[in-house]
């Protein structure tokens, strides 16, 4: 079973591959067009990394905001706007009526927003932010839930404040109020962090703390993703880490409602999830970016101290997909030049 999963990641990291080579290719011509034309090229930019600068490529001309993946910063440019469709899609469904795992998988189809204050301030209601993957499934402004019943999902209404920034650091602060439906209220306070290693990868960090309503209790995630922007437009990205569930919780499973996994583990359990994916970023008139991605993985994809009973997931029902789309909208919208 592990090796076919392994398998499976490979295979889908060439694919990945061959999409972003073909996305070079496609954005090679683009350039080379938009010169013949004479038209204007965009301001150079430079960006510190570890290892010295480089050459940073803004979405347009006009729009300060780097079109690159790895080279954002967390929080967007000054009364920018982020809407996101996804398609979530999570094997693990935990049945409360029956106690046991459903069989079929959870779907959801979620839509977000999210709008920059300040440079360094950004609200939404929305599991995508800058620097993560796509969140829980049926998390989202209107997240709407098609299996295995229909009904709508739950609310994450956060806040990110970005306070540092030195060369190739970064550090925020988010507070996140998952707002129930049908699950559990819950409070996740988290400090993201992104470290630009060279010119096309970036590798984001940091911890985060979610306080369970249900049983006083409390996970906390230790995530490493890196991204890597092939171009700047092709990016691939890979995820891991360490997931710490139901820590001295008064339950002892069936924390589907309310787990970061969403779905049952015993109390006290360590899990390492793996999730892989990427995308293609492309900018229609200058004013709206659009990234579309995918990821597929396995959450968890190792028990580090395995627990028994009917709360036990198989990693091989644990798997995750995601498909979806992040709309960025140019300041320039604020002052209507569409």
């Amino acid at each position: 079973m592990a090796s076919a999963r392994w398998r499976v990641s490979w295979g889908l990291a060439i694919v990945l591959g061959l999409i972003a080579s073909a996305a070079t290719a496609d954005e090679t011509r683009a350039n080379e067009a938009q010169s013949s034309k004479g038209e204007r090229t965009e301001e150079t930019v430079m960006e510190q990394t570890s290892v010295g600068q480089t050459v940073v490529e803004m979405a347009a001309p006009d729009w300060r905001y780097p079109k690159a993946i790895a080279s954002r910063p967390l929080t967007m440019k000054k009364f920018m706007i982020r809407g996101t469709f996804i398609v979530d899609v999570k094997r693990a469904v935990y049945d409360r009526a029956a106690g046991m795992l459903a069989d079929k998988p959870l779907v959801s189809v979620d839509l977000g927003a999210a709008f920059a204050v300040f440079d360094n301030l950004e609200v939404g209601v929305s599991g995508h932010r800058i620097g993560s993957t796509p969140a829980n499934a049926a998390q989202d402004m209107f997240p709407i839930v098609v299996s295995p019943t229909g009904r709508f999902g739950d609310m994450p209404l956060f806040v990110r404040y970005r306070f540092l920034r030195r060369s190739y650091f970064e550090m925020a602060g988010d507070v996140v109020l998952l707002i129930p439906t049908g699950t559990n209220l819950a409070l996740t306070l988290s400090l993201p962090m992104r470290i630009r290693t060279r010119a096309p990868v970036t590798i984001d960090t940091g911890l985060h703390g979610v306080v369970l309503s249900n049983g006083a209790g409390l996970n906390v995630d230790a995530p490493v993703k890196a991204t890597y922007s092939i171009t700047s437009s092709g990016f691939l990205f890979g995820e891991s880490g360490f997931s710490f569930q139901n820590l001295a919780r008064n339950l002892t499973g069936g924390s589907y409602d309310d787990s970061n996994l969403a779905f049952p583990v015993a109390r006290n359990q360590v899990l390492v999830p793996m999730v892989v994916g990427g995308g293609y970023t492309h900018v229609l008139k200058n004013v709206v970016m659009l990234d579309i991605f995918a990821q597929f993985g396995w959450r968890p994809l190792v028990y580090l101290n395995p627990p028994s009973g009917a709360d036990v997931v198989p990693v091989a029902k644990s798997w995750v997909l995601a498909v979806g789309v992040a709309i960025h909208t140019s300041p320039v919208l604020q002052r209507g030049d569409l």
